[in-house]
Formats: structure tokens, sequence, C-alpha cells
């Protein structure tokens, strides 16, 4: 009897790892995403151009890091 339940635990554990290794994917398995997805705007598109409004040929950009701890007064 002991011997009984101990190939079942030792079955058990081999048909186990078989389902870990195996997975449930098949052989169509999905490529990997790195997120890293690259963004291209047509300027040229209207429907931009009439969100856009006319290039006034001024440019403002706000940079903030989460880094900064304590006082702005030593950035400068």
């Amino acid at each position: 009897m002991q011997r009984k339940i101990s190939l079942f635990i030792i079955a058990s554990f081999i048909i186990g790892l078989a389902i870990l290794h195996t997975g449930c994917s098949g052989g169509d398995a999905m490529e990997y995403d790195d997120g890293d997805v690259k963004v291209n705007f047509n300027i040229d598109d209207p429907n931009l151009q009439e969100r856009l409004g006319k290039d006034d040929g001024y440019a403002f950009a706000i940079f903030y890091g989460a880094d900064i701890h304590g006082s702005l007064e030593t950035c400068g």
C-alpha cells in the first residue's frame, strides 16, 4: 500500500511538471510584447491640422522629474 502511494505521488509530480512545462499554449505562441511602440503622427492630416490650429512659431515644454526632493532654489 505504501509503495502504491509513493508511486502515485511521484507520478502526480511528473504529470504536474509536464503540465507546467508545456503550459496551455500550443505551437502558436504569441510573440513577446515589450510595450515599446513607435508612435507616428501625420502632421499633414486635415483632421489633426484642424485640432492643432495655425502654427504661430512658439513652442513651450514643461520638464518635471519625480526625483526632486526639497526646495527648488538650488536648481539654478
